[in-house]
């Protein structure tokens, strides 16, 4: 993907009334980065915006985010909460793609910090917006599980990514349904699916890991039992009429 100079990439979060399909946005951050002759930088602080996703907000929600109705019944259309995120940008990102991706409903490309994390810090206790915050040393004060700071503790997150990747290699592990050739991350880091245990192929099929990842786990399961030698049928006794004839 050929990025012009100046390009917008918007690292955003969402915080929601639940799950999809009946769940939507009360809530959404983003942070901007600016592509630079010398690099992507910061451009401004992280932002954060109400939406009124015109439903109650379930208690159970509130518990997390803690974003009550009150607070969003001034917020924004969350079509217009959608338009302004895309707007502008080349890239989306956030932390959890398969995620945020459902409510924010933009065709353009995306970056996954989860998955880049897996893939660049596979030794790292898990790979939590919260324990990559604290494993990195990344410095944002506000309240986890609100909007402008989760987009602020993934834009750190990226700067550390971007170290490591390029945002190319960035844009190919965050494709949930690109087919990797070796494992990306985990203790089976850098081998070919070929050469991982039958025990780990099992447990990537059970996880959630992206669809990818274990479309490659099953096509080496396929592979494996294609080559097992077919079980031979057991000869069936004949009675003793059969044999007289």
């Amino acid at each position: 993907m050929d990025i012009a100079p100046l390009s917008i990439f918007r690292l955003c979060d969402t915080e929601t009334t639940g799950f999809p399909p009946r769940a939507e946005i009360c809530e959404i951050g983003w942070v901007d980065f600016v592509l630079y002759p010398d690099g992507w930088k910061i451009e401004g602080d992280h932002q954060s915006r109400f939406v009124n996703p015109g439903h109650p907000i379930p208690a159970k929600c509130t518990e997390i985010h803690g974003i009550t109705d009150d607070m969003v019944v001034d917020g924004m259309d969350p079509n217009d909460a959608r338009a302004l995120l895309s707007r502008g940008a080349t890239i989306l990102g956030a932390h959890n793609v398969a995620f945020d991706k459902q409510f924010v409903r933009s065709p353009l490309p995306w970056i996954c910090t989860l998955e880049c994390a897996r893939h660049v810090w596979p030794q790292a206790p898990n790979h939590k917006n919260e324990t990559l915050k604290s494993y990195l040393g990344i410095e944002v004060e506000g309240d986890a599980h609100r909007a402008g700071y989760d987009a602020a503790v993934s834009a750190g997150i990226f700067l550390q990514l971007i170290k490591h990747l390029t945002i190319e290699e960035m844009l190919g592990l965050s494709d949930p349904g690109a087919v990797p050739l070796k494992m990306p991350f985990g203790e089976h880091r850098g081998k070919r699916f070929a050469e991982i245990p039958d025990g780990y192929l099992s447990w990537i099929l059970r996880s959630d890991l992206r669809k990818g990842v274990k479309a490659a786990a099953q096509n080496e399961v396929n592979r494996r039992n294609a080559e097992k030698p077919a079980a031979s049928a057991p000869r069936s006794r004949s009675s003793s009429w059969d044999r007289s004839f």
